[in-house]
């Protein structure tokens, strides 16, 4: 769990490499399962990575890496002595997730990176508990309003920030990725399988995705979207 200087902190927003898009949840949010509910929601998306993109997208975070692992022992130090006694040591989380081929159950060279933030949030000046909603933009960085999820292995970059976090009941730390913003570079309808699952790569000088390719039933009527603030820094995207 964050401290209180962490939360203060004001966070550098960073940019992933362009990667698809999986388990998306801009339109509406993942409230959980029954065995890990989510009671007010959460926007999340993940990001397939190349092994070489991913780590790409760790050196732009080497700041927060070393930050999060000079914390680690701190954090761990402070815990109860029955605790640390129990835990022994602390554990570092690497960020990413090494994907595996369902059948063959080999690495399939790539790299996952899960984003989240919460759907509400509570106004710093107000008080007021507000609803979020995460900014979504077209290949030419104008902005998007969704009505359907985009679909699974959409083109995409991820807007973010990173904060380091420790859990005192596991000892693990590591680095959260807290979801700001979202570009579609290449949007598939929902229920599309991905290119790569066919073996297709995406191509440098492919056409990009804008907002006025998308039918009038397939936009959203609400009012425009509002910024995304960064989640709460108690969240751990796992």
């Amino acid at each position: 769990m964050a401290n209180s200087k962490d939360e203060k902190k004001k966070r550098k927003r960073r940019t992933t490499p362009k990667g698809e898009a999986l388990f998306i949840h801009l339109v509406t949010p993942d409230y959980g399962t029954k065995e890990f509910p989510d009671e007010d929601g959460s926007f999340t998306i993940s990001l397939r990575l190349s092994e070489t993109e991913a780590e790409t997208l760790k050196q732009s975070i080497a700041e927060e890496i070393e930050e999060a692992k000079a914390a680690m022992q701190e954090a761990f130090n402070e815990l109860s002595v029955a605790n640390r006694k129990k835990l022994k040591e602390p554990v570092w989380v690497e960020p990413g997730t090494v994907e595996y081929d369902r059948e063959t159950e080999e690495p399939t060279g790539n790299i996952l990176f899960r984003f989240k933030t919460k759907a509400i949030y509570k106004d710093a000046k107000t008080g007021q508990t507000r609803g979020r909603k995460v900014p979504v933009f077209d290949s030419m960085s104008a902005p998007v309003k969704l009505r359907d999820e985009p679909g699974w292995g959409s083109l995409v970059r991820v807007c973010f920030t990173a904060a380091p976090y420790f859990v005192s009941g596991t000892g693990k730390a590591g680095v959260a990725f807290y979801l700001d913003a979202v570009q579609i570079l290449r949007l598939n309808a929902a229920g599309e399988r991905s290119a790569s699952d066919y073996g297709f790569a995406a191509e440098e000088d492919e056409d990009g995705f804008t907002a006025s390719s998308l039918a009038d039933e397939q936009q959203a009527d609400d009012a425009p979207v509002t910024g995304s603030e960064t989640a709460n820094a108690d969240e751990v995207p796992f």
